[in-house]
C-alpha cells in the first residue's frame, strides 16, 4: 500500500507531466474517433460455401445416384467440413452442396483452396457425363452497395457499353474489393433449322455441328521460324456478320452442289429468352454489386464511390439512370451516428444523475473521467486494430456507468477524509489508496467475466462478441487508472472542503440546513436499515421468493437468440410451384410489384426474377436459380414504414395468388430456413414421406403456422425416351445422337462463338418448333452414324411421361425431409415450438419405423447451438468471479456470501425483460453477466468496509453489519444510479439488438440495488454473529 500511496503522490506531484499526457491521448482519440475503420457490425466468417455438380440430361434420381452419393462421401472425407450442417439439393440435371466448414477453422481460403484442388483430381472417377465441378467459396461475400442501372429505350448491350465504364472507374477506388456484375441479357445469332428441309436434304445434326462447331475454334495454326525470321501464322475468323453465316457451306457433292445455312434455316441477331431477369420499378436494369476491402473504413469508402458515381452519372444519357438498391455505407454512417448520439444522451444522463445527487462542484470532477476515459480507450482500440461498429460502441454504453463508479468512491471517500479533519493533499491520496483494492478487485471482476464467451462460443456468435470484452476491459482498465492518478488530483484541485464543513458554514451563518436527494434518501434508508434488521428472517425469505420469481420468469419468457433488423428495407420471395415457366412468375413478380409500388410508404421495388439478389445483409442467404422463384428488394421510406408494411401485408398476401407463395420477409440475424422445422432422416424414402406428411397434417392445425411445406418441393412433370434397342441400332441411332438431335429442337444447342470487338455473340442452333407441345416429341428427325439415316423418332422409340422429386435433400449423409413452417406476423416461435415438440415426444417418436431418425432445425437448432455455449459461458464467468472474490477477501465463507448475492440480480433482469415485452436473447445474456459484475462490486464496497469497522474500530457484528450499510449506500446508491442511467438511451431507443441488453442492466441494478443495501447487512450479521459470541466467551473467561 505505501508504494501504491508513493505512485499516487508521485503523479500528484509532478501534475503538469500527468496533465500533458493526459491531454495528448485525448486528442488521439478524438482523431482516431474521425479515421478509425468503421461497420454496422462486426465482420463475419460466412464458413458456408456451394459445390455445384452439373449433370445434363439426368433427372434428380441419376444425379442423386451417380453424382451427389460419391460427391457426398468425398466432401465429407475432409475433417475441416462440418458434416451435420452440410447438406445437398439434388434436383434435374444438377446438385448443389451447401458445405459448412467446422467452426474452428480460422483461415476458410486455405481450406476452400484444398477442396479446389481436390475436386479437380475426384472429377475423374464420376461419369463422363458430369460436366463441371465448381466450387464457390464466394458465397458469403456481402455487397456493401448494390448499383442499378435502368433504362426503357436502350438496349442491354448499349447499357453494358456504360457498366464497363463505370467498372472500371470504381475498380480504381482503393477500398473496392470487387466488382460484379447481375443482370445482363447477350444478344446471341439464333439459326432457326427449318425441320422439314433437312429431312429433305438429308442433313443431320451431325453434319452441322461438325461445320459450324469447328468455325469458331480459335487454335495454333503455326510459325514461320527460321534463321532470318519468327513469324506467327494467324487465320482470321471466317464468322464476323449474320451474312456470313449465312453463306457458310454445310453441304457439297462432287458435282459442285452446296446447301448454305440459308438454304434449311434462317438466321436472326435477337436477345434470347432470359433464364432470369432483373427489373427497377418495372424496367429493366443491369446490376452491379461492390464489395469492400476488409480493413477499409466503409463510410470513407461510401464517400469515395459518390465521386465516382456523380461524374459518371453527368456523362449519362437522360434515359439512363442510376439507382442505389442497397447502401451499407449509409446505413453504417446513420447507425454510427445513432449509437454516438445515444453515447452522448448516455453521458448527459450519467453526468445530470450525478449532479443531481451531489454538490455541482463534486460532481463536476466524478463527471470528468467519463471524456478522458472515453477518448482514451477510443485511441486504444483504434491503436490495436479494433473497429467501431454497433458491438464496440454498445460496450461503450453499457460500461459508461461504471466508468464513472470509480471516481465517484474515489470522490465520495475523499469527502469523507475532509469531513474528519485531514487535510486536502493527504486526503486526495489516501482516498484513493484505501479504496485501490476494492475497486481493482471490483472492476476485474465485471470486465474478466466476458472473456470466458470468446472460449465457449463458436462460429458467427463468436465473430459478433469477439470485441465486446476486449471494449469492456480496455475501458474499465483506463477507468481505473484515471480514478486512481487523475481523480485525486482533479478533486484537490476543485474540491476544498467536505459536505459537513458546507453544512457547518450555513449554520454558522444562520442559514437553514440545505438537504439533498442524497440526504432524503439516505433518511430513507437508515430507517429501511433498522426495520430489516428487526426482521432478519423475512428479510432473507423475501430475497429467497425474489429469486424464486425471478427464475419462473426467466421459464416463461419468449426467446429469440438474434433479433430481427430494423431497417427501411425488406425483401420479398415468391414461390411457385415445380415446373412453372419463367413467364408464369414473372405474372406473378409483375402483379405484385404494381401492388407494392401503389403503397406510398414503398420507394422502390427491385424484382429478380428467376434468381435471388446478391447477398445484401449478412445471414440473408441467397437462392438458387429457377425459373418458379422471383424475389424482390423493397426500400420503404423509413424503419417504421417496413414494419407498417410487413404488419399489414405479410398474412394477407401469402396466399393472394392462387399459383404462388408470397413470403414477406424482415431481415434477421438468425440464418434459417423456417422458426419451425422437424428433419425425418434415413435410408426409405418411402417412410420419410410418409411421416413427413403426418407432421405436415399436425402442423396445419396450428393456427399460428402461415404455410406449411417440405424440402423436396412438388413433383417434377417430364419426358421419358425409351429407345428401341433393335430398330435404333439397326439405323444407328444411339443416345448421344438422340441427345444431340433433341437438344437443337428443344431449348436450342450453341455450336459456335462470334465475335464484335470484344463483344461475344454465340450462335445457337434452335427449331422453329421449339415451343409445341408434348406430343410434338416423337416427331422430332433423329440421325445415326450412317450416313442418311433420319428418321422419326417413333421409330425407334417411345415417349412416355415421367414424374420425378422436384429436389432430393440430403443432410449428413442421410436422405432428409424437412418440414418447415412459416409463422404468421408477430408470432414468437417459442409456443409454437413446445406445442410441436409436446407433439413429437407423445405421437411421432413412439411411433416412428426403425431407421427413421427425427431433429429439430429452425430456431430450435439454433438455439440449442447459442443457449448451452452462453451457460457454459456465465458458468466459467461466475467461478471466475468466486476465484476474485476468495483472493480479494482471503476468507472462503465471505467470498461464498458475496458470490450468492449474485442470485439477488435475478428477479430485477427477468422482471425488466417482461414488463418491457421484448425477447430474451444474446444480448441480454450479456447484460447478466454485467449486472453480475456490478453486484459483486457493491458488495466488495460493502464488506470491505464492514470488515474495516469490525477490525480496525472493533465494532461487533451487528453494529458494523449496520453502520457499514448506512455509510455504503450513498457510493453503491450512486454508482448505481450512473450504471442504469448510462443504459436509459439503450432502452428508450427501443433496438431489438440492445435493448434486451440495457433493459437487464437498468432494471436489474436498480432493483438488485435495493437488495445489496438491505439484505447482505443482515445475512452478514447472520453469517458471522457466532463469532461475537466466542469473543465474548473467551473475554468472560479471561
Amino acid at each position: 500500500m505505501r508504494k501504491n500511496s508513493e505512485s499516487i503522490g508521485s503523479v500528484m506531484r509532478h501534475n503538469q507531466i500527468m496533465l500533458l499526457v493526459i491531454g495528448i491521448l485525448v486528442v488521439a482519440g478524438i482523431y482516431a474517433l474521425a479515421v478509425m475503420p468503421k461497420q454496422e457490425y462486426p465482420t463475419f466468417t460466412i464458413r458456408q460455401g456451394v459445390v455445384v455438380g452439373v449433370y445434363p440430361g439426368a433427372n434428380s434420381s441419376v444425379v442423386e445416384q451417380q453424382l451427389t452419393k460419391p460427391l457426398e462421401k468425398y466432401l465429407l472425407t475432409f475433417p475441416e467440413v462440418n458434416r451435420k450442417k452440410t447438406y445437398s439439393h439434388t434436383k434435374d440435371g444438377i446438385v448443389y452442396f451447401y458445405v459448412e466448414l467446422a467452426d474452428n477453422v480460422k483461415d476458410k481460403d486455405i481450406v476452400w483452396s484444398k477442396i479446389k484442388h481436390s475436386l479437380s483430381v475426384f472429377k475423374s472417377q464420376l461419369p463422363s457425363g458430369v460436366l463441371a465441378l465448381i466450387a464457390n467459396d464466394n458465397f458469403g461475400d456481402v455487397a456493401a452497395i448494390l448499383l442499378a442501372m435502368e433504362s426503357e429505350d436502350k438496349t442491354y448491350r448499349e447499357m453494358d457499353g456504360y457498366v464497363d465504364v463505370l467498372e472500371s472507374r470504381l475498380r480504381q477506388v482503393p477500398s473496392v474489393a470487387n466488382v460484379n456484375r447481375h443482370g445482363s441479357q447477350k444478344e446471341q445469332i439464333s439459326i432457326y433449322l427449318d425441320n422439314d428441309k433437312l429431312s429433305a436434304y438429308g442433313i443431320g445434326s451431325k453434319t452441322l455441328l461438325l461445320n459450324l462447331l469447328t468455325q469458331g475454334v480459335t487454335t495454333t495454326s503455326g510459325k514461320i521460324d527460321n534463321d532470318q525470321m519468327h513469324v506467327p501464322i494467324h487465320i482470321a475468323d471466317p464468322l464476323s456478320s449474320e451474312k456470313e453465316i449465312e453463306e457458310q457451306i454445310i453441304y457439297s457433292d462432287p458435282q459442285g452442289n452446296v446447301i448454305r445455312v440459308k438454304d434449311i434455316g434462317r438466321v436472326v441477331r435477337e436477345y434470347p429468352d432470359p433464364e432470369s431477369y432483373i427489373t427497377h420499378n418495372g424496367k429493366k436494369c443491369v446490376l452491379l454489386s461492390l464489395e469492400v476491402q476488409k480493413s477499409a473504413n466503409i463510410v470513407s469508402f461510401g464517400k469515395e464511390v459518390d465521386k465516382v458515381l456523380k461524374n459518371f452519372e453527368e456523362e449519362l444519357p437522360e434515359s439512363v439512370q442510376m439507382h442505389r438498391i442497397a447502401d451499407q455505407p449509409e446505413i453504417v454512417g446513420n447507425s454510427i451516428s445513432s449509437f454516438l448520439q445515444e453515447l452522448l444522451m448516455a453521458v448527459i444522463a450519467v453526468v445530470l444523475v450525478i449532479m443531481l445527487l451531489l454538490p455541482l462542484r463534486v460532481a463536476a470532477v466524478a463527471a470528468t473521467s467519463i471524456p478522458i476515459t472515453i477518448f482514451i480507450s477510443i485511441a486504444i482500440l483504434y491503436a490495436v486494430g479494433i473497429p467501431l461498429n454497433m458491438v464496440t460502441l454498445a460496450a461503450l454504453i453499457v460500461v459508461l456507468g461504471m466508468i464513472v463508479d470509480n471516481s465517484v468512491v474515489i470522490v465520495d471517500n475523499y469527502l469523507d477524509k475532509l469531513d474528519h479533519g485531514m487535510s486536502r493533499w493527504h486526503a486526495a491520496i489516501v482516498s484513493a489508496k484505501e479504496y485501490l483494492k476494492s475497486i481493482f478487485s471490483a472492476t476485474l471482476a465485471i470486465s474478466i467475466t466476458f472473456f470466458p464467451f470468446l472460449i465457449t462460443m463458436t462460429g458467427t456468435t463468436y465473430d459478433f462478441l469477439e470485441y465486446f470484452p476486449w471494449t469492456v476491459t480496455i475501458t474499465l482498465s483506463i477507468s481505473l487508472l484515471v480514478a486512481i492518478f487523475v481523480i485525486p488530483f482533479i478533486q484537490y484541485v476543485f474540491i476544498r472542503k467536505g459536505l459537513l464543513a458546507t453544512k457547518r458554514e450555513r449554520a454558522l451563518q444562520g442559514k437553514p440546513e440545505r438537504k439533498t436527494i442524497l440526504d432524503y434518501l439516505q433518511g430513507g434508508y437508515d430507517k429501511l436499515l433498522t426495520g430489516v434488521f428487526k426482521h432478519p428472517k423475512a428479510t432473507i425469505g423475501i430475497a429467497v421468493i425474489s429469486v424464486g420469481v425471478g427464475l419462473y420468469l426467466f421459464a416463461t419468457l419468449p426467446q429469440r437468440m438474434m433479433p430481427v433488423v430494423e431497417r427501411n428495407q425488406f425483401a420479398v420471395e415468391m414461390y411457385l410451384p415445380q415446373g412453372s415457366t419463367l413467364g408464369s412468375t414473372g405474372a406473378v413478380s409483375d402483379s405484385m410489384e404494381h401492388l407494392l409500388r401503389r403503397d406510398p410508404r414503398v420507394e422502390s421495388v427491385t424484382a429478380f426474377v428467376g434468381a435471388s439478389s446478391p447477398r445484401f445483409h449478412l445471414v440473408y442467404a441467397p437462392n438458387m436459380p429457377s425459373p418458379a422463384y422471383a424475389q424482390f428488394i423493397v426500400n420503404t421510406t423509413s424503419a417504421k414504414a417496413t414494419e407498417e408494411i410487413l404488419t399489414e401485408y405479410t398474412d394477407q398476401y401469402a396466399f393472394y395468388f392462387p399459383e404462388a407463395y408470397i413470403r414477406f420477409k424482415q431481415l434477421d440475424f438468425q440464418a434459417v430456413a423456417a422458426p419451425v422445422e422437424i428433419r425425418f432422416s434415413g435410408e426409405n424414402l418411402q417412410e420419410l414421406k410418409t411421416q413427413s406428411e403426418k407432421m405436415i397434417s399436425y402442423l396445419n392445425t396450428l393456427d399460428e403456422c402461415l404455410r406449411v411445406r417440405t424440402d423436396f418441393d412438388d413433383m417434377l412433370p417430364g419426358a421419358e425416351i425409351v429407345l428401341d434397342p433393335v430398330e435404333a441400332g439397326r439405323l444407328g441411332v444411339n443416345k448421344a445422337l438422340a441427345s444431340l438431335n433433341l437438344s437443337s429442337n428443344y431449348g436450342g444447342m450453341s455450336v459456335s462463338t462470334m465475335w464484335e470487338g470484344d463483344y461475344p455473340l454465340s450462335v445457337v442452333l434452335k427449331s422453329d418448333k421449339d415451343n409445341e407441345g408434348f406430343n410434338s416429341i416423337e416427331n422430332v428427325d433423329v440421325s445415326g452414324v450412317i450416313p442418311g439415316s433420319i428418321v422419326p423418332l417413333r421409330q425407334v422409340g417411345t415417349v412416355k411421361p415421367d414424374w420425378t422429386e422436384g429436389q432430393i435433400v440430403r443432410r449428413n449423409g442421410m436422405l432428409t425431409i424437412s418440414v418447415l413452417a412459416d409463422l404468421k406476423w408477430n408470432v414468437n416461435a417459442t409456443e409454437v415450438i413446445k406445442k410441436v415438440r409436446q407433439h413429437v415426444d407423445s405421437e411421432v417418436i413412439p411411433a416412428l419405423p426403425k431407421g427413421v431418425n427425427v431433429e429439430y432445425g429452425g430456431e430450435t437448432e439454433l438455439n440449442n447451438e447459442i443457449i448451452p455455449d452462453m451457460i457454459n459461458a456465465m458458468v466459467i464467468a461466475v467461478f471466475i468471479i468466486f476465484l476474485i472474490l476468495v483472493f480479494h477477501f482471503k476468507r472462503l465463507k465471505l467470498a461464498l456470501l458475496v458470490f450468492s448475492s449474485m442470485a439477488l440480480t435475478v428477479f430485477g433482469a427477468a422482471f425488466g425483460v417482461w414488463i418491457m415485452g421484448i425477447d430474451f436473447s444474446v444480448t441480454a445474456m450479456l447484460g447478466l453477466v454485467s449486472l453480475a459484475g456490478i453486484v459483486v462490486r457493491n458488495g466488495i464496497i460493502m464488506f470491505d468496509y464492514t470488515d474495516e469497522l469490525r477490525q480496525k474500530y472493533k465494532l461487533p457484528v451487528g453494529k458494523a453489519a449496520f453502520e457499514a450499510g448506512k455509510r455504503r449506500m450513498r457510493p453503491i446508491f450512486l454508482t448505481s444510479a450512473a450504471a442504469s442511467m448510462g443504459v436509459l438511451p439503450m432502452v428508450l431507443s427501443g433496438d431489438l439488438m440492445w435493448a434486451p441488453l440495457g433493459t437487464v442492466i437498468f432494471f436489474g441494478t436498480l432493483i438488485s440495488m435495493i437488495f445489496v443495501v438491505t439484505v447482505l447487512p443482515v445475512a452478514y450479521w447472520l453469517l458471522y454473529k457466532k463469532s461475537d459470541r466466542k469473543v465474548k466467551v473467551i473475554a468472560d473467561r479471561i
